[in-house]
């Protein structure tokens, strides 16, 4: 089932890059003409004597809310888009997960913080976290790379890494309306599976195998191509790369030659020991990618009953 969006939700940290962030979500929203939240948690720890908050129990949880509305409300000063403000208080990542539950269909737009690894290796990022809980879509803001360019350009070279789950036969309707109306580009990234063994040395069928696996894999390739010109046909030029190798090291090394500005990264539930032990190809795109990140998690039946209605 393709992947229609029917709200964007950005979250704001009124970090240095917020206006930034703010910005993308405003061309988004434009663009797809949908309502745009912006949406901030406010998060304090608890003391240790008392279970709630300690600046509640100091009467300030409605000076923090208009605090948090007014930034909000600088931040979107004019822009030309239906919008609301939404403030809540706890975790970040709990909160947004929680609100974007209760929407249609949406495309969350945050941005990506670096912290150090012995953090992240055992808390993890707040984008590496919403990658993990949310179901819906998450465009990640590459500071660093959208200080060069216009946030109210379309992104056209997009690179999609593709795997067995087959989430990128969704994208369809959502890259549409991220990319730019002219000048498109979509390039597929496959990695192969290893092959089977090779013949025994001497057999006289290597050659044979070698031009078997080459002639399989330059058929599937062109499957590959006649299936994308149907899911985006927006785009002006689609490209398809299968080759043997590394998922994540293969998509870095194609976005980097193309120049790309979005990798888009299926992401696959697995359990915090299994990312450890053998890593997680949607967080190392998400920690060395050069450019923005969208991230697409596997279909749920929850969420496809969602996109139904």
């Amino acid at each position: 089932m393709p992947l229609r969006i029917q709200a964007i939700v950005c979250a704001v940290d009124f970090s240095p890059f917020s206006s930034l962030v703010v910005s993308r979500a405003v061309a988004l929203a434009r663009r797809a003409g949908l309502r745009l939240y912006l949406v901030h948690a406010v998060h304090h720890p608890q003391d240790g004597v008392h279970p709630t908050a300690a600046f509640e129990r100091g009467g300030d949880l409605t000076e923090h809310t208009e605090a948090a509305r007014r930034k909000i409300a600088d931040l979107m000063a004019r822009a030309p888009v239906s919008w609301e403000a939404v403030v809540r208080f706890g975790d970040p990542v709990e909160q947004m997960t929680a609100f974007v539950d209760s929407l249609p269909p949406a495309l969350v737009v945050s941005a990506s913080h670096g912290v150090s690894g012995f953090q992240r290796l055992f808390v993890g990022t707040v984008v590496e976290r919403l990658t993990r809980q949310l179901d819906r879509p998450m465009l990640v803001i590459k500071p660093a790379d959208a200080e060069k360019r216009n946030c109210t350009d379309g992104i056209r070279q997009a690179v999609v890494s593709c795997d067995s789950h087959g989430h990128w036969q969704r994208l369809g309707p959502l890259l549409e309306m991220v990319q730019s109306d002219s000048g498109a580009r979509v390039h597929l990234v496959h990695t192969l599976e290893s092959p089977v063994a090779m013949p025994p040395e001497g057999d006289g069928d290597a050659a044979s195998y070698s031009e078997s696996q080459q002639a399989q894999n330059l058929r599937f390739k062109r499957q590959l191509q006649k299936q994308a010109q149907q899911w985006f046909s927006h785009a002006e030029a689609i490209d398809v790369t299968v080759e043997p190798g590394v998922p994540q090291e293969m998509v870095l090394r194609i976005a980097q030659q193309q120049a790309a500005d979005l990798i888009v990264v299926g992401v696959h539930r697995s359990t915090r020991l299994g990312r450890w032990i053998s890593g997680s190809t949607t967080e190392t795109l998400l920690r060395y990618a050069p450019c923005c990140v969208l991230t697409v998690p596997e279909a749920t039946e929850k969420s496809l009953q969602k996109e139904h209605r």
